[in-house]
């Protein structure tokens, strides 16, 4: 699953858009159905000579892993043209094959035009039936389809998001000696009642803010593989929300357990009002990744507590 413009990708959502893309825009076009096997391509548009293949990164990898991987793939599906010439030639029929492009969300390094030169020589060479004398192959990247998609995206219900599309993603909590005197310092100034310092409340606010700062962080690995694009969406809206802690916190009057009563609220509106989460996931999980996210403002220092 990578993160992009137009949401959250994995292979078979890229596949299943670009697929969409092709048949909106070309009548002629051809899916070719992976059973038994795609035979090097998904898919073709009669008498145009365009054939595509399309792949997605199954992770974030570096430059260097994404360049390797990106051309072990343009081989092996290129190589499938002889592998497989009798079938693809029975498909085709008197088409030949002039572009053969290689559709991918984003590439890392400009040498992957020079390995498409040279896989050209190599497919020329063979003498192919099916393939053009002026045979191409090309790269095509996410800018090429997205408008497209996100007109797709539109049709489909989909609401667009022009914000940042790298949404941070909430790291693994731990406890350090600079957290744990966060925790324990603001929650002193919690533990307050009518003036009078009680020291079970502190140890209380203590022993819960920990646990749900430790413990909470759950929900959102098991979002994250579960659900990637419910878990940034949610990411979003903690990130933007996360940007205003800080003033609110210093320019508080109330008291600080009515700062916290008030972020809380807050926060769960804002789930609240992106109707695509609320219709995803469950109420109480939003408590629960507030309670977790309170707790961590607490230990990081975004959330101010003052006397």
């Amino acid at each position: 699953m990578i993160n992009t413009s137009i949401g959250p990708l994995d292979g078979n959502t890229w596949e299943s858009l670009i697929q969409s893309v092709y048949k909106r825009k070309y009548s002629t076009y051809q899916e070719m159905i992976a059973s038994p096997g795609d035979l090097g391509i998904e898919g073709f548009v009669l008498n145009n000579g365009i054939v595509i293949q399309c792949y997605c990164p199954s992770n974030e990898y570096d430059a260097k892993t994404l360049y390797g991987k990106q051309v072990e793939k343009i081989t092996k599906d290129i190589n499938k043209l002889s592998k497989y010439a009798p079938e693809l030639e029975k498909h085709l029929g008197q088409t030949k094959i002039k572009n053969w492009i290689f559709v991918t969300p984003r590439f890392s390094k400009h040498q992957i035009h020079i390995h498409a030169r040279e896989k050209e020589k190599e497919v020329l060479s063979k003498g192919l039936n099916f393939i053009d004398a002026e045979f191409k192959i090309l790269v095509h990247d996410l800018g090429f389809y997205e408008q497209e998609i996100r007109q797709i995206q539109m049709i489909n219900g989909e609401q667009l998001d022009f914000s940042s599309h790298t949404a941070v993603r909430i790291p693994e909590p731990e406890l350090n000696t600079d957290y744990d005197n966060n925790i324990s310092d603001k929650n002193e100034i919690r533990s307050y009642v009518r003036d009078r310092y009680l020291l079970v409340l502190h140890e209380k606010c203590n022993e819960e803010t920990k646990k749900s700062y430790l413990d909470g962080y759950d929900i959102f690995n098991d979002l994250y593989r579960q659900s990637p694009s419910l878990y940034e969406r949610i990411v979003k809206v903690i990130n933007n929300f996360e940007e205003e802690i800080e003033i609110k916190c210093l320019i508080w009057e109330g008291t600080p357990n009515e700062l916290i009563d008030y972020i809380r609220e807050k926060l769960i509106s804002r789930f609240e009002k992106d109707s695509f989460i609320t219709d995803s996931i469950v109420h109480e999980n939003l408590i629960l990744i507030t309670r977790h996210m309170i707790s961590r403002w607490i230990a990081h220092c975004p959330m101010r507590i003052v006397s």
